[in-house]
């Protein structure tokens, strides 16, 4: 196992851990090399204590990224996953869009409930929950929780304006 060199790894009497992000060679906290060699140090060993463990309390705060890589890890999961699989769920009754096609099914059903579980949710003081992947559907107002699997979207016709052209040949919408 790699030892950790960014991240701090502290635990008290109760088998709580705190992982405090601490670069000694840099002036502020930085994504970099280190930091993801260090990051998978602790998942190593937290996963080899999952058992004994009570709980994990993190502070992840940077100062800035040397490295692009979540940035782009994020880019394509979200162009080559949520978005196909959000029109899957969300537009599958939209057949004029290129968009919307039912070749994303595989993609929602093999990837939405990992997907589900990658999410990081939490609940505010009040009791709601926060975070994760937020769908705001205002056409159909359905839940994100439809992109999570194989659901049925509520099928409802879609209009699409008429276009005629007016007495000086411009288009106009009825």
């Amino acid at each position: 196992m790699t030892e950790s060199t960014t991240i701090r790894w502290e635990q008290d009497d109760t088998g709580v851990v705190t992982l405090v992000l601490d670069d000694p060679n840099q002036s502020a906290n930085t994504m970099n090399a280190a930091f993801i060699d260090s990051l998978d140090a602790v998942v190593d060993r937290l996963e080899s204590r999952r058992d004994i463990l009570k709980g994990v309390v993190e502070s992840p705060v940077f100062g800035h990224s040397d490295t692009h890589t979540l940035l782009q890890l994020s880019d394509l999961i979200v162009s080559s996953l949520l978005f196909p699989i959000a029109c899957h769920a969300y537009l599958s009754d939209v057949t004029w869009n290129v968009h919307c096609d039912d070749a994303y099914r595989p993609l929602r059903e093999r990837f939405g409930v990992r997907l589900m579980k990658l999410q990081f949710r939490y609940r505010d003081p009040v009791g709601k929950w926060r975070g994760g992947i937020v769908v705001s559907d205002r056409r159909t107002e359905q839940p994100s929780s439809l992109m999570f699997g194989p659901g049925k979207p509520v099928a409802s016709e879609i209009v699409i304006p008429v276009q005629q052209v007016d007495g000086e040949g411009l288009r106009s919408v009825l």
